[in-house]
């Protein structure tokens, strides 16, 4: 019976350290080289221009690797209730396409400042406050990429999207059987019997 807990336990410990190294952590390199890397980098941007580079290299990587799915039916969550335009790559799209407006915005207005000669303490501090705005609606609703995570992970990478679907209940399993195991050895060699 100790040779059965000995090897629960190691699989206890073996099993997550397992996944993890062959199932979530490949994923979400891949995944970070395709989106997740730009994504911080659009983050940590200083210029328009470099936080514009980084989101339209983040939306060509979407449509490259998404290039033969419908937009409106492809979601970020496997549950149907969560199945609507918000979570759809095609919200993504349109949210790239307005962030990029708003980016062109920003440019012309701050090419409009420095040919009408204003104040360029002004202006540095409109800028920071226009840099600031933008890092704010790039986490909004779940980041910059909010939709493309859960798309992608479901499609390209489904055994680490459900990794805590399935290991956890698997961890469950073999922590009962261990304390099952213990409660029969205990029992079997009478360490719950009182003597009065």
């Amino acid at each position: 019976m100790r040779w059965i807990a000995l090897i629960m336990v190691i699989l206890l410990i073996a099993v997550p350290v397992i996944a993890v190294f062959t199932v979530q952590l490949p994923a979400q390199a891949q995944y970070n080289r395709l989106f997740g890397g730009h994504v911080t980098m659009a983050m940590d941007q200083a210029t328009f221009e470099g936080i514009e580079d980084q989101i339209n290299v983040v939306w060509t990587q979407m449509n490259t690797t998404f290039a033969a799915y419908d937009y409106n039916t492809s979601y970020s969550s496997p549950w149907y209730w969560e199945q609507n335009y918000e979570n759809s790559l095609a919200a993504q799209q349109d949210y790239f396409n307005q962030i990029n407006r708003r980016i062109a915005s920003y440019k012309l207005a701050y090419a409009q400042m420095a040919q009408n000669n204003t104040n360029p303490i002004l202006v540095e501090d409109w800028y920071d406050k226009s840099i600031q705005n933008l890092r704010t609606e790039m986490q909004r609703e779940g980041g910059l990429d909010w939709a493309i995570k859960g798309t992608w992970y479901l499609n390209n990478a489904p055994a680490a999207y459900w990794l805590t679907w399935w290991l956890t209940p698997l961890e469950i399993a073999l922590v009962i059987a261990l304390v099952g195991i213990a409660v029969w050895t205990a029992h079997k060699q009478g360490w719950t019997r009182r003597t009065y």
